[in-house]
């Protein structure tokens, strides 16, 4: 008999939690069958594809967040009823409060991916982020079984009496693996970089906690022969971005691209200088290309690089001098030792694969057998109308 995961989430748009949901789904043993439901219609560039090409059933409630406030409720428990599942597993804001008020009856996962205090007021301002972060946290605390996709944000979130397990994110490492010289190099041609460059790459939304400024003006002042900067993303900071870039060709902002994975093989590092962050992505990307790591010094950064201080170092946040020295300083690194190392971190400790495991783990620690759940239970938690 196999366990029927529901997994909820708002849409299915390009992001670093829509990744982490597709490597649980990609790895996912024969124990489990996964359905994905939709609250909203997909954006033009969906990540749905993948998730099809997987075998996973999929379901959409296809409502504008208007409609959402209107018809949401009703029609998600009349939409889980039907499709029965033994758990329901959601992230986001959206997500979560509905199946904290709505699925009660139900074994309930949630994945909490920031800290709401950091991450809601500076993407929507101070007193509504504030209003939406302490809103998130109480969704949290009425969930059966929180996760935290970080010790860093277990840690954070447990003062608010929120006890989530932590399961660290994962990288997919077939997909983000080293090249050969030779590939690099052929890799560098279509995206006009010189064979012959030190190139340091940095992912990420041109948005103030991901702090690009920063890393401009620490490459630029940094002792780099024949560097290069590439900036790839984009967002409200781009235009200050490129006003302190001006007349500087070794920094590139390259925009928001579709191949990620072909910067990174034809990068020599990476660099990071945010100033909050769950457990990144991108960083464990990186890593799993081989590309040794300068990351600002804050708590999910120093998870990553404790299983191998030999992937990276970090430098003091905010701070552009000290980031500078460590561009410098991390050129006399042996190469061949750096890369390896951050390599071998990934493979060891953060692959999609190991946490697709761990949640496997969670879900059948909480399976409520059918067949043992009372109709005073159903009755007592508002399950499901027969």
């Amino acid at each position: 008999m196999t366990t029927d995961i529901l997994y909820i989430v708002s849409r299915l748009r390009p992001s670093g939690p829509t990744n982490q949901l597709y490597y649980i789904l990609k790895h996912l043993n024969d124990e489990f069958d996964a359905t994905i439901l939709t609250l909203s219609p997909e954006p033009e560039d969906t990540e749905l594809p993948l998730f099809q090409d997987l075998g996973v059933n999929y379901e959409t409630l296809g409502l504008s967040r208007w409609e959402g406030l209107l018809f949401g409720p009703w029609r998600l428990r009349r939409k889980v009823q039907e499709i029965d599942p033994d758990i329901v597993q959601t992230q986001g804001i959206r997500a979560d409060t509905l199946s904290a008020l709505f699925l009660k009856g139900y074994p309930r996962i949630t994945t909490v991916r920031n800290y709401p205090y950091d991450d809601y007021p500076a993407k929507f301002g101070t007193l509504q982020g504030k209003a939406m972060a302490a809103e998130h946290i109480r969704v949290y605390r009425r969930i059966d079984h929180p996760v935290a996709c970080s010790e860093t944000i277990a840690d954070m979130v447990r003062p608010h009496g929120v006890d989530a397990t932590p399961i660290q994110n994962g990288v997919d490492t077939e997909a983000y693996s080293p090249v050969s010289d030779e590939e690099k190099r052929r890799l560098r041609k279509p995206l006009d970089i010189p064979e012959s460059a030190m190139v340091f790459v940095s992912v990420g939304t041109l948005i103030p906690r991901k702090n690009p400024l920063d890393v401009i003006e620490g490459f630029q002042n940094a002792d780099i022969e024949n560097g290069m900067l590439l900036l790839l993303g984009d967002g409200p900071l781009q235009e200050e971005c490129k006003s302190l870039a001006a007349g500087d060709d070794r920094v590139r902002l390259e925009g928001w691209v579709d191949n990620v994975s072909e910067y990174l093989g034809a990068s020599d590092f990476f660099v990071s200088a945010s100033s909050s962050e769950g457990l990144p992505n991108t960083v464990m990307e990186a890593l799993s290309c081989g590309l040794p790591v300068i990351l600002s010094d804050i708590q999910p950064h120093r998870e990553i690089l404790q299983y191998n201080a030999e992937a990276g170092t970090v430098f003091d946040l905010g701070d552009t001098r000290s980031l500078s020295e460590v561009l410098s300083e991390i050129l006399n690194e042996e190469y061949s030792v750096v890369t390896a190392a951050a390599r071998t971190l990934v493979v060891r400790n953060l692959s999609a694969k190991r946490m697709c495991e761990q949640y496997q783990d969670q879900y059948r620690k909480i399976t409520i057998p059918k067949e043992n759940v009372t109709q005073k239970e159903y009755h007592m938690y508002g399950a499901r109308e027969e």
